[in-house]
């Protein structure tokens, strides 16, 4: 087992304090995280916390370590958190930021991404596959 700290997840609570504090009209948790998501990403000067742009990049050059260091037909398992899958997979896909929220905002706890990585570039495959919550592994599905 390899621990690479470019895999770690963004400071939520740094991020929803800068950029969604609670108001007295006190929005869910969710619309908090959105709303802070949003202002993080559309802030390209801030210097108190890690940009979006540093985040992504930070997630790229994970993944492109990861398949460097794979010999060919060889698979790597990572354990990640959402807001990384989220980012790493829009950015294949080429999502507005908008459309990264709404992934960051679905993904499941224990979930599995699948990616292809060739000759061509990286692939998604599957996104936040989740069919072995099924039956009564259900009550263990989360999103935070």
């Amino acid at each position: 087992m390899h621990q690479d700290p470019r895999w770690n997840e963004y400071d939520h609570l740094a991020l929803t304090a800068r950029y969604a504090p609670a108001s007295p009209q006190s929005r869910s948790l969710q619309d908090l995280l959105d709303h802070a998501l949003l202002g993080w990403m559309r802030d390209f000067g801030a210097t108190d916390v890690e940009t979006w742009t540093a985040f992504r990049a930070r997630a790229a050059a994970a993944l492109a370590g990861l398949t460097a260091s794979l010999g060919r037909g060889r698979d790597a398992v990572v354990v990640t958190s959402g807001g990384l899958l989220a980012a790493l997979c829009g950015a294949l896909l080429s999502l507005p930021h908008e459309s990264v929220v709404a992934l960051n905002r679905v993904t499941v706890n224990a979930s599995v991404t699948t990616l292809a990585a060739g000759a061509s570039g990286t692939t998604l495959l599957t996104f936040n596959e989740h069919a072995h919550f099924a039956g009564d592994g259900r009550a263990m599905l989360t999103y935070r």
